[in-house]
């Protein structure tokens, strides 16, 4: 029989996800080894599950092994997917570039319109994803997809079952996370001009020329802009679509409640409680994302002023061979910070509410209960019961936006910048209190916050 530890050693690795196998001296022609043997031999150092068949038949052949072989492999868990809403109408809702580095909004702003009564979205279950097993044998846990409730949004109903979202009105649909909206459309055939004026509208507005300097444009849905927007002021409760670019002369300002998308970005003001997609340039603006900022396609650069996104920023080169500064930040910004401090004193005054209202509303129902309600009583009751509802549905807002906060915070510990070629001198990174100026170029780099200092590694 093989003393196996007069020939090998065993290295098991710190998650206990691997073992590799070492042979230390050469093995005689008489020393054979059995399956049994070798398999009697890793189990005494623990070692019972996800055993390589080809390594172990490679060992029993007696052939010498030159390197660290590994004998065994434990199997990760695979953590449960997220809900989420899929849409049932016809969209092209995607930043399709034409080559040139130029935005084709065609399809972002040619969606389809939605009848009343429409089937529109469609909650997609989370999943409790699979436990895995290391090679000790030890059960990995899974972590389950994380559930939302589906809530109505404006002019929309979900249905009894709460999966399935339908259609108030004919309208446009603007899509976020959890929640789908439909919303009138308000379309202009030209540029805006002083015949058009400002616009407020309670819906989309569409825009199929330009937007020029002085003027303002806001809308409860989405804003699409066939052409450039200049010195503006475009406000979006859902997304922001810009097809031929941004040109702010440092008078534009542009905010949207969800996305943004463009061609490119030069002297403007933008911000975006979601992603922010250029496909060209962003060069000497101020850029605030919630989430992402996105500059990878066509040239995807960023040059000069403040580039700040929640949890990660991506482009191909930031900075230039001039050295011009640049500012990047990683994570919450102050706007975000308050938008969760108004979320979390909406969510107490409601909670407040509803116990002052139940309190009230029991009132008037166990009077009811022993002798009919006098009119006034009854009208008051019915205004107990709207204030109630409205409580109610401020509470699950406010709820909602502090578990996106939540979640947003999670992903902003694993917040990185992005560049796919290169990042030059003179650009300053900050995650939180954490500053770092680079002083030499670097290429393929991903920067992130590890151990309370800024590194850099290669993609």
């Amino acid at each position: 029989m093989l003393e196996m530890d007069d020939y090998f050693k065993i290295d098991v690795s710190t998650d206990k996800m691997q073992a590799h196998l070492i042979q230390t001296k050469e093995r005689n022609e008489e020393d054979q080894l059995t399956r049994d043997e070798l398999e009697e031999w890793l189990k005494e150092y623990g070692v019972t599950h996800g055993l390589i068949e080809e390594s172990l038949l490679l060992l029993i052949s007696g052939e010498t092994v030159t390197s660290p072989l590994k004998v065994a492999a434990g199997r990760p868990a695979v953590n449960g997917n997220h809900a989420y809403l899929k849409a049932l109408f016809h969209s092209h809702e995607t930043t399709n570039d034409d080559g040139l580095g130029t935005v084709n909004l065609r399809d972002v702003i040619d969606i389809e319109s939605v009848t009343s009564g429409e089937k529109i979205a469609c909650k997609i279950a989370a999943t409790d994803g699979v436990n895995g097993v290391n090679i000790f044998g030890e059960e990995l846990k899974a972590v389950p997809g994380r559930d939302f409730v589906l809530r109505k949004g404006k002019n929309t109903r979900v249905d009894e079952t709460g999966q399935a979202v339908y259609s108030l009105i004919n309208g446009q649909v603007s899509m976020s996370e959890k929640q789908v909206h439909v919303y009138p459309i308000f379309e202009v055939k030209g540029d805006v001009d002083m015949k058009v004026g400002n616009i407020t509208f309670v819906g989309n507005v569409i825009i199929n020329g330009n937007v020029p300097t002085g003027f303002s444009v806001q809308a409860d849905g989405d804003i699409r802009v066939r052409g450039t927007v200049e010195g503006a002021r475009l406000l979006a409760g859902g997304s922001i679509y810009v097809g031929a670019g941004i040109v702010g002369q440092h008078k534009s300002f542009l905010k949207a409640g969800q996305d943004i998308q463009t061609t490119f970005i030069n002297e403007g003001e933008v911000e975006a409680d979601g992603t922010i997609e250029v496909t060209q340039a962003i060069l000497h603006s101020s850029s605030i994302a919630g989430r992402s900022i996105i500059c990878t396609k066509g040239k995807g650069n960023i040059v000069g002023g403040t580039v700040s996104a929640g949890e990660e920023i991506r482009a191909k080169t930031i900075g230039n061979a001039m050295q011009t500064k640049t500012l990047l930040y990683i994570g919450m910004n102050a706007r975000l910070m308050n938008k969760q401090k108004a979320a979390e004193s909406n969510r107490k005054k409601a909670q407040d509410e509803l116990v002052k209202l139940g309190k009230l509303l029991k009132v008037y129902m166990d009077k009811h209960k022993t002798k009919p309600l006098s009119g006034k009583e009854k009208i008051l009751m019915l205004r107990v019961q709207h204030s109630f509802r409205v409580a109610k549905e401020l509470l699950d807002q406010s709820t909602d936006e502090l578990e996106s906060y939540g979640v947003s915070e999670e992903r902003q510990r694993q917040g990185a910048v992005y560049v796919q070629q290169t990042i030059y001198p003179n650009v300053d990174i900050h995650f939180g209190k954490y500053r770092r100026k680079l002083v030499a170029p670097h290429q393929y780099a991903r920067i992130s916050l590890i151990d309370r200092e800024i590194t850099i590694a290669s993609l």
